[in-house]
């Protein structure tokens, strides 16, 4: 027997608590063992799961029904009778609603958006809880109710894909997690059980014309592989490696492009305001884990808007010290790597938010792109979930707070006028010279004369917005400041409605870089040489 065991090589369950010991080491043998109660032939043929069935033989019941508005939360297995916090399209929030044990429930739009083959993962996933975590969570609401209605039932995340727990830390919620961690690693596993999967490879490899792969590549062989066992793509390229067919197809003269993700990609990119506006713009998936998430750009990156991670200077969001030293638990991780374009490359992006950082149509050699993949959000330590986008970007301290509360007076009082509160920030901006106002507004110096001499209390939208741009003011100021104009804002119709999301996500930006997300939109920059009368 070996005598230099790890805890990587446990198979085992804690009489105590019910729960399931395993080591990454022995995935592979719990995998094999399952399947050889729900399904014996596919350890002695490769073949496609036959899901439905071994759902129905355990008595389990699928309801797809909404879980979360960013799909983060893709499923979920009722292990005792309960109830879940399900996402209501008809009003946006979330409400509780009871299911019975044995019900799984997933999410019908994640599986719309990232194929049949993360439905399918998805569906073993749940049936894994109910075989190996019911009796856990059965003794935790006999011996810890309170724990136990913390921690039931357990909302499957796509964030926590990757997430590895601590050892040695004797907590429930730890515990669950790591019940969490076999689940997410043992589904492809089952779907693709490591003697048959590799079986199935080397057959292919071998004999890709009896296959009808051809002509035969690294990619062709993936895809063989994804179509046959009814899985994504991603999942067999990660099987291939772990089966230990890693030297066999770098054989392959594509290999380098198809594995580029694991092969040459890079974590926690920074981004330029445009390009961030640009990628968040793409997808209303990125742009919904931006706003629910609570997050804002500073430096670079998407931060959680907390005192903790950014602090405003000189009108401008710039991360903490706090914040550089951990990146990993603060911002929003946006990959990059280089991009090929073969066969099946958009299935490789598929459901996944991207943006080419080079002209993917010039004959570059190395073309890149950003990638934001939910999965890649693994350590962000979420700010209060009751905690508003406002409330939390409020928190965090003004440049100069006694100027934004003595703004806020003097546009409460009737005796002031527009142009007498944009006069105050404008000296205390030292723009005394209208060549000044004109470099950070984009505007003609006679408008400089004219907020001065307090003659422009018309002024129309467009102008008051560079002004309010070039002052670096926060939202809440800019909206206080149109409620004393004549204008009023619309957060539901273009132009005002891209000029809120430009400004919930980028505060303080440059009045250049404001005009770049509104090209980009397609939508009229602000600003102009031209005199006013």
């Amino acid at each position: 027997m070996r005598s230099n065991l790890t805890t990587s090589d446990i198979f085992d369950v804690n009489k105590r608590t019910g729960g399931l010991i395993l080591g990454k080491n022995r995935l592979d043998d719990y995998a094999s063992k399952y399947l050889s109660r729900v399904c014996r032939e596919a350890l002695t043929t490769p073949m496609p799961l036959p899901i439905e069935r071994i759902l129905a033989d355990a008595h389990l019941t699928v309801i797809e029904i909404p879980l979360s508005k960013s799909l983060d939360i893709f499923g979920c297995c009722l292990l005792l009778d309960g109830e879940v916090q399900i996402y209501d399209k008809s009003t946006g929030g979330m409400r509780l609603q009871s299911f019975p044990a044995g019900t799984i429930l997933i999410d019908p739009d994640y599986a719309a958006r990232y194929g049949e083959g993360a439905k399918r993962n998805t569906l073993i996933h749940e049936a894994l809880h109910w075989e190996k975590d019911k009796r856990y969570f059965e003794i935790l609401q006999i011996k810890n109710r309170a724990a136990s209605e913390k921690l039931y039932p357990i909302m499957c995340r796509q964030s926590e894909t990757n997430y590895v727990p601590p050892e040695g830390k004797n907590t429930k919620e730890n515990e669950v997690r790591w019940l969490e961690w076999q689940a997410h690693r043992l589904a492809p596993r089952v779907l693709m059980p490591c003697d048959m999967f590799k079986k199935k490879a080397l057959e292919i490899i071998e004999h890709p014309e009896v296959n009808d792969v051809l002509p035969f590549s690294c990619d062709a062989l993936i895809e063989s592989l994804s179509s046959f066992f009814m899985v994504s793509r991603s999942s067999a390229k990660y099987r291939l490696i772990e089966v230990g067919l890693e030297t066999a197809i770098a054989q392959f003269e594509d290999y380098t492009d198809v594995y580029a993700e694991i092969l040459e990609s890079k974590d926690y990119q920074p981004l330029s305001p445009i390009e961030a506006f640009s990628l968040a713009s793409e997808d209303p998936l990125l742009s919904e884990w931006i706003s629910s998430g609570s997050f804002i750009y500073a430096d670079g990156y998407f931060v959680l808007a907390s005192p903790k991670f950014v602090a405003f200077k000189a009108g401008v969001p710039r991360l903490t010290i706090t914040a550089k030293k951990n990146l990993q638990r603060c911002v929003l991780n946006i990959r990059e790597q280089r991009f090929a374009d073969y066969t099946n490359a958009c299935k490789d992006f598929e459901g996944l938010c991207y943006l080419y950082k080079t002209n993917v149509e010039a004959q570059d050699v190395d073309k890149r792109i950003y990638l934001f993949d939910p999965k890649l959000q693994t350590n962000i330590k979420e700010l209060d979930p009751d905690e508003s986008y406002t409330a939390a970007y409020k928190s965090i301290p003004a440049y100069d707070e006694d100027e934004e509360n003595q703004l806020l007076g003097m546009l409460g009082m009737p005796s002031k006028t527009l142009c007498q509160c944009l006069w105050f920030l404008m000296e205390n901006r030292h723009w005394t010279a209208p060549s000044t106002f004109m470099e950070h507004t984009g505007l003609h110096s006679n408008y400089h004369g004219k907020i001065k001499n307090d003659t422009y209390n018309n002024m129309g939208t467009d102008v008051l917005m560079a002004v309010c741009i070039g002052l670096k003011l926060r939202l809440f100021l800019i909206e206080s400041v149109f409620d004393k104009s004549q204008n009023k804002l619309n957060r539901f119709q273009d132009p005002d409605k891209t000029y809120y999301r430009i400004l919930e996500r980028f505060p303080g930006v440059s009045l250049n870089d404001f005009n770049g997300m509104l090209k980009a939109a397609k939508l009229p920059e602000l600003g102009t040489k031209e005199k006013v009368s």
